[in-house]
C-alpha cells in the first residue's frame, strides 16, 4: 500500500470544511467547462479510499519515493496525474490491480518540506477509463486512458428537482456526525459543488466511493449519493438506539 495520505480527509466531515471547499469549487467549475486538452498517456496513482471528482480539490501528503518521482516528472511536464483506486483485495500490495475508472487531476499547488516530503493539491478535471497500462522505466505506473465526457458537472441546476432531497439527506447525515452542525454552507452550495464535496469527503467505504465515481451521469450519482447519506444516517441512529429493531 502506498505510504501516502490525503490531507484533511478525516473520518468526520464538518460544515466549515465544506464551506471552504465550496468556495474553491465555485471557481473551479467555471474553468472545467472550457475545452481542456488532456494527455492520452498519464501517470496513475493508486490510492484506496480516496476519491477525486471533476471540480474537486484533493490535498495530498506525499513521502514515498516512487510517488515523489511521479510528482516531480508531472511538474516538469503537463502537471496531470490520474487518481485511481486499487481493487479491495489487493490494496495492500505494492502494485495492486486497479479499477478501470479514475479521475485525472491537475497539480494546482505544490510545496516541498525540509525533510523531503511534498504537499500537493490536485484539481479534478475529467473522469477516465484505462485502456491498458504502459511498459516504462519509471518507478511509478503509467497508463493509456480514454476520457469520459459525461458524469462531470451539472448543466441545469435550476431544473434539478432532486436538490431538496439531497439537502435533506445531507442535513440528516450531518446531524448524526456533528452536534449543532451549521447547515448554511449546504443551503448555499450549487448542485455541482454540493455533489462533489459530499461524494469526496464523506467517510464512505472505498467501494461506495467507487460507485459514485463510476456513475455514468450526474443524475445517477445524485441518486447514489442520496441513498448512501440516508442509509448512513439510518445505520448511525440504529446503532445508537437499542430500542430500534
Amino acid at each position: 500500500m502506498p505510504v501516502t495520505t490525503p490531507i484533511d480527509l478525516s473520518a468526520r466531515i464538518n460544515t466549515e470544511t465544506l464551506q471552504s471547499t465550496i468556495d474553491i469549487l465555485s471557481l473551479c467549475a467555471k474553468i472545467i467547462m472550457q475545452d481542456i486538452k488532456l494527455p492520452k498517456n498519464i501517470p496513475i496513482f493508486p490510492l484506496s479510499g480516496v476519491l477525486l471528482l471533476p471540480g474537486g480539490i484533493l490535498p495530498l501528503h506525499i513521502f514515498e519515493q516512487r510517488y515523489l518521482d511521479m510528482l516531480k516528472d508531472a511538474l516538469a511536464g503537463d502537471g496531470i496525474i490520474g487518481m485511481i483506486q486499487p481493487e479491495m483485495k489487493q490494496a495492500h500490495l505494492k502494485n495492486p490491480a486497479i479499477f478501470s475508472t479514475g479521475c485525472a487531476g491537475e497539480i494546482s499547488h505544490n510545496e516541498s518540506t525540509n525533510d523531503g516530503r511534498m504537499l500537493v493539491t490536485l484539481r479534478g478535471l475529467c473522469r477516465f477509463e484505462t485502456v491498458h497500462e504502459l511498459d516504462n522505466n519509471f518507478s511509478y505506473r503509467t497508463a493509456e486512458v480514454n476520457y469520459l465526457p459525461s458524469g462531470n458537472l451539472y448543466m441545469d441546476e435550476a431544473e434539478n428537482n432532486k436538490r431538496q432531497r439531497l439537502i435533506n439527506a445531507a442535513s440528516l447525515y450531518f446531524s448524526m456526525l456533528e452536534e449543532n452542525a451549521r447547515l448554511e454552507p449546504i443551503l448555499e452550495a450549487g448542485m455541482s459543488e454540493l455533489v462533489t464535496v459530499l461524494s469526496m469527503h464523506c467517510p464512505f467505504s472505498s467501494m461506495e466511493k467507487q460507485s459514485l465515481l463510476e456513475a455514468p451521469d450526474l443524475n445517477v450519482r445524485v441518486d447514489r449519493l442520496i441513498e448512501l447519506l440516508e442509509q448512513s444516517a439510518l445505520d448511525g441512529w440504529t446503532a445508537g438506539d437499542p430500542t430500534v429493531n
